[in-house]
């Protein structure tokens, strides 16, 4: 799923689920299945490798002798919203999977993706061009389950809105930011990365953030989770996209956790 090409079978739900069950202790694989998918109810599915396969690759379990054992502490799955925060502090361990791919890929075409077909999984053909990575339809269908759920975006019909709020607040907890304490923004980004390369350019000369962080630093200031500012003569002044609504924050220089 993460590793090489997204399926639409392998969404977070199930997986959360699986996790739910294992969490009880070690069961064989078929048992689980059985768990998951019921004979009795005679679907048919075959989703149950995908997303077994899907929490292995992300360290969720872990396998031996074919008995599915959790390999997290319990605190990563007490809800859904913790596992994905732990998701999050894992995805840059998969930069050359199609999903970190399509994502980084997302962002670096900003506010123009907007111009582009509204139905996600009609966008196969411009993230292949600018991935050189094949995606198809299927893969983009997928990629909308999880870029909503990672927080990269808000679901508007067949379409994902740029924002990255939620994926930029579990970043800043997974990196153990102090609250309080005003950080130069070049000290921010520094400290959320690697983990933010997915979105934020490793490449930092220009100062910049896209379309879509912007809008996620500007949502976690209008929700108090932080405080951006711009002090006059400093040297570290970092600009944000520009919007109308925000005429008066297009440049900052330091970053506070609320």
């Amino acid at each position: 799923m993460f590793k090489d090409k997204m399926v639409t079978t392998a969404i977070p739900e199930r997986i959360f689920a699986l996790c739910k069950i294992v969490e009880k202790g070690p069961i064989v694989s078929y048992e689980l299945k059985e768990k998951m998918e019921p004979e009795y109810l005679e679907n048919g599915s075959v989703y149950f490798n995908d997303y077994k396969n899907a929490a292995l690759e992300l360290g969720l379990i872990s396998i031996s002798d074919d008995l599915i054992s959790l390999a997290v502490d319990a605190k990563v799955i007490k809800n859904i919203e913790c596992m994905r925060t732990y998701i999050n502090s894992r995805l840059e361990m998969f930069n050359t999977g199609q999903f970190y791919l399509v994502t980084k890929a997302y962002f670096e075409k900003g506010s123009d993706i907007f111009k582009e077909d509204k139905n996600i999984a009609n966008l196969g053909p411009l993230f292949t061009q600018m991935t050189n990575y094949p995606v198809d339809a299927v893969a983009m269908r997928s990629w909308r389950f999880w870029a909503q759920f990672l927080g990269f975006g808000y679901l508007q019909e067949m379409f994902i809105i740029p924002n990255a709020c939620v994926f930029l607040w579990d970043t800043i907890c997974n990196a153990s930011l102090e609250k309080e304490r005003m950080y130069s923004v070049s000290e921010f980004v520094n400290a959320i990365t690697p983990m933010s390369n997915i979105i934020i350019d490793s490449d930092t000369a220009n100062r910049t953030f896209n379309y879509g962080v912007s809008n996620g630093l500007r949502a976690l200031q209008d929700v108090g989770k932080i405080k951006m500012d711009h002090i006059l003569d400093q040297k570290d002044t970092w600009t944000l996209y520009q919007l109308k609504a925000y005429s008066n924050d297009s440049t900052i220089t330091h970053i506070s956790i609320m």
